[in-house]
């Protein structure tokens, strides 16, 4: 989760001592803060969504527990969604405890707001839709089949961490904020661009933004 270049480079020369950046931690927050809200990943997640609803006939005879598939009470469906998620950094907040500085102040570590994603846009495809209903079943009602387009869409979001935009979100950060602090004087490889951990499905409800109107 280390982005720049790492924090391990010596400088012994006399020139390079005499760059060394005056801009302190409140000049640096001043600066971050001027970026407000940052977007800095989109993704574009196609998935086709599948359920199956099979009836069954149970009942009890003599003691006996019957639970029977009926052969004509079977319904499928298959809904193609595509869901738009963006990945955001809000620098509102930032504040002189997300940075970190050597004793000498050769070397910045700035440690990002936590990232938010939100849906911005989620899209069932009707014409692709595909229903199978068997002759005693009737077809998905549009109340079932949103709740099922809902559940679609709430598995993208669990799967977050696995797509890999709160990485490209910490990446595009970092692109934009090293030029940022090298034109403050500090070296490029001298800056380190992080996260304050790696974010698991546990943390979805601190993450993961509401659905846009």
């Amino acid at each position: 989760m280390v982005l720049g270049g790492a924090c391990t480079k010596q400088t012994t020369t006399t020139e390079a001592a005499d760059s060394v950046v005056a801009a302190d931690s409140t000049d640096i927050v001043l600066r971050v803060r001027q970026t407000s809200r940052l977007y800095t990943a989109e993704y574009k997640v196609h998935k086709i969504i599948t359920h199956s609803d099979i009836k069954h006939l149970r009942a009890t005879v003599l003691g006996h527990e019957y639970d029977t598939q009926l052969s004509l009470g079977d319904r499928k469906v298959a809904i193609p969604i595509d869901v738009t998620l963006q990945a955001y950094i809000d620098f509102s907040y930032f504040h002189e405890s997300q940075i970190e500085r050597s004793p000498d102040g050769r070397y910045l570590h700035i440690i990002l707001p936590d990232p938010k994603v939100v849906v911005i846009s989620s899209k069932v495809n009707h014409e692709s839709t595909k229903q199978f209903t068997d002759l005693l079943r009737s077809d998905y009602s549009d109340e079932e089949l949103a709740d099922l387009t809902a559940q679609g869409v709430r598995s993208i979001l669990r799967q977050v961490p696995e797509l890999g935009i709160l990485h490209t979100a910490r990446d595009n950060a970092a692109a934009i904020l090293i030029p940022m602090f090298s034109a403050l004087g500090f070296d490029e490889e001298a800056i380190l661009i992080t996260f304050r951990k790696e974010f698991t499905e546990k943390d979805l409800p601190f993450y993961v933004d509401k659905l846009r109107d």
